[in-house]
């Protein structure tokens, strides 16, 4: 199958939606979703160190499509990919990959067989597994009971408010995540982006704050729940201040959302973790959190 692979900036709606259609079929087929929520807002919006691939083909239309973006500080781009169930196995997965750059590290968020695919066709091309991202989840109404959380004195713990603690928000989430090519990236413009979505409660962002200074952040636990409908609740992002760490706020921050989750009525809760994170690795562990899946980033390793 001969196949074209166009770039660009940014799409036109129709470009948009037909990408989101894709995605959607590939969902159902695997049972996954091959787009993170970054790459998959990005499919719309577009933005600074994003570029999309897309990979038609005659008689078929949108086969396949990829999107490289820039990480933070001086970490490597990262992309994800995607192949129309319909057109697998006929050369639009080695198209695309062949036009991102060398060193870009490719995630893939299959699960069960589908997993075991993208493996082979990462290894098949000289990429290793570089990263692995678990899912872990526990049961918000059954298994071990977690701690009250204790929150010291000198702190007070309120609600996020939007027109007040965005920029604080996007401050503290950057420093607390320095170190993270993902999390530590965001913007005021993506955080606009996400309170912009259906699933956004403000209620949700659970803040710590100093108690002489209830604008100065000290932790935060931003909950999600998507469908708001739903009965699954996520641990979106557990961050202290790098000068407030070592004072158990971040077991605290976490406890905490998931005594706002929980008293929301859902059943469950999920949270994404690297694996390398021990620290946070023990304290989900500790609460009961078990893995689920893994999802893994694949680039070429120099041999």
């Amino acid at each position: 199958m001969r196949v074209e692979v166009r770039a660009a900036d940014r799409l036109v709606a129709a470009e948009s939606q037909a990408v989101l259609e894709l995605a959607a079929r590939a969902e159902s087929a695997d049972g996954s979703g091959p787009l993170s929520e970054q790459f998959r807002l990005s499919v719309d919006s577009g933005g600074p160190g994003v570029t999309h691939l897309l990979a038609y083909a005659a008689g078929l239309g949108l086969v396949g499509y990829a999107q490289a973006r820039t990480g933070s500080g001086d970490d490597p781009l990262s992309a994800e990919l995607v192949v129309s169930p319909e057109a697998r196995r006929r050369g639009v997965g080695s198209a695309l990959l062949s036009q991102l750059p060398g060193a870009v590290r490719v995630w893939s968020h299959a699960i069960g067989a589908a997993a075991g695919a993208a493996d082979g066709f990462a290894r098949a091309r000289g990429l290793e597994p570089v990263r692995s991202l678990h899912v872990m989840g526990r049961s918000l109404v059954d298994g071990p009971p977690w701690p009250s959380a204790t929150v010291p004195e000198r702190y007070a713990v309120r609600h996020f408010e939007p027109g007040r603690d965005e920029d604080a928000w996007v401050a503290v989430n950057a420093a607390a995540f320095a170190d993270h090519p993902e999390q530590g990236a965001l913007t005021r413009r993506d955080l606009e982006q996400r309170m912009a979505q259906p699933w956004w409660d403000p209620e949700g962002l659970i803040l710590v704050v100093e108690a002489d200074d209830g604008d100065r952040i000290a932790a935060f636990h931003w909950t999600k729940v998507d469908p708001p409908e739903g009965d699954t609740g996520e641990v979106y992002a557990v961050g202290v201040a790098p000068d407030r760490q070592g004072e158990g706020l971040g077991r605290a921050v976490t406890v905490l959302g998931l005594d706002h989750l929980r008293s929301r009525g859902l059943h469950d809760v999920v949270l994404y973790v690297d694996e390398d994170n021990l620290a946070a690795v023990h304290t989900y562990t500790g609460l009961g959190f078990t893995d689920l899946e893994v999802h893994r980033q694949f680039a070429r390793v120099p041999g």
